[in-house]
């Protein structure tokens, strides 16, 4: 596979998902690969990587923390030069308390607000944040059609977010989860269609149930193949999908 973009940022890079993601792009070297998490000291991994390959950029980011992410913009900015950023994949999110099944008997309102806080609240504050870089990107190529490679800002959602699919379901169970990830895909829809005039393409992945911290022992897909799917469906991503959820198989979810 070519690169997908010149300059790519990825938000939660230092495990999961977030790594495979790291792990994947390098193969195809973009210029500029940004890995975005809350302990670059404790992420010793992502620093071998880095070590290894200096187009690889480890910043402290923290989606819940405003004051990094100015931070991580000017840095960002820095770096880019007037490239722009091509890329934002905003990956950071969090499943807590599955212990307790997510019914309605366990929630409290800080839990509920931290999962909306980092699912759905950071990667509209992410995006418009890092905006005037993504703006940028899409000027320099003003003349070609939406895609990654181009300026994109895509957001991690969920199946689990889809009210079709789950009113159908008989399990009430992770409210704070789903409730944050519905949100986090109709933000998807909503900057979609608010950035696409602007050249920026904006839509919502599903990853699958992938066995890694987060997910689970559980998890039916690994976290080699989520990835592998996911930059496929980012490296054929256009117009059509503006405010979409996909699958990592490319498949369009219902809302």
């Amino acid at each position: 596979m070519a690169s997908i973009a010149q300059s790519i940022l990825i938000t939660g890079a230092s495990r999961g998902i977030g790594l495979e993601f790291v792990k994947q792009l390098i193969k195809v070297g973009p210029q500029l690969l940004i890995a975005g998490c809350r302990n670059p000291s404790e992420a010793k991994e992502l620093q071998d990587i880095a070590r290894e390959n200096k187009f690889v950029k480890i910043l402290k980011l923290d989606v819940e923390n405003d004051e990094e992410i100015d931070a991580a913009v000017q840095e960002t900015k820095t770096l880019v030069g007037d490239g722009g950023l091509n890329l934002l994949i905003n990956n950071a999110g969090i499943f807590q308390e599955k212990q307790a099944g997510g019914k309605v008997g366990a929630q409290n309102r800080a839990n509920l607000q931290r999962h909306f806080n980092v699912n759905s609240s950071s990667p509209i504050i992410v995006t418009q944040k890092f905006l005037p870089l993504l703006e940028q990107a899409a000027s320099n190529k003003k003349s070609l059609p939406l895609s990654c490679s181009k300026a994109s800002s895509v957001i991690l959602s969920t199946i689990m977010g889809s009210q079709s699919i789950s009113h159908k379901e008989s399990s009430a169970n992770a409210i704070h989860y789903r409730c944050s990830k519905t949100a986090a895909s109709m933000a998807g829809v909503l900057l979609g269609s608010n950035l696409k005039d602007s050249g920026i393409l904006v839509f919502s992945l599903h990853p699958g149930w992938v066995h890694t911290d987060m997910g689970g022992p559980d998890g039916p897909v690994n976290v080699t193949e989520s990835v592998e799917g996911m930059l496929n469906v980012l490296a054929n991503a256009g117009e059509k999908d503006v405010g979409l959820l996909k699958t990592f198989k490319g498949d369009t979810l219902p809302f």
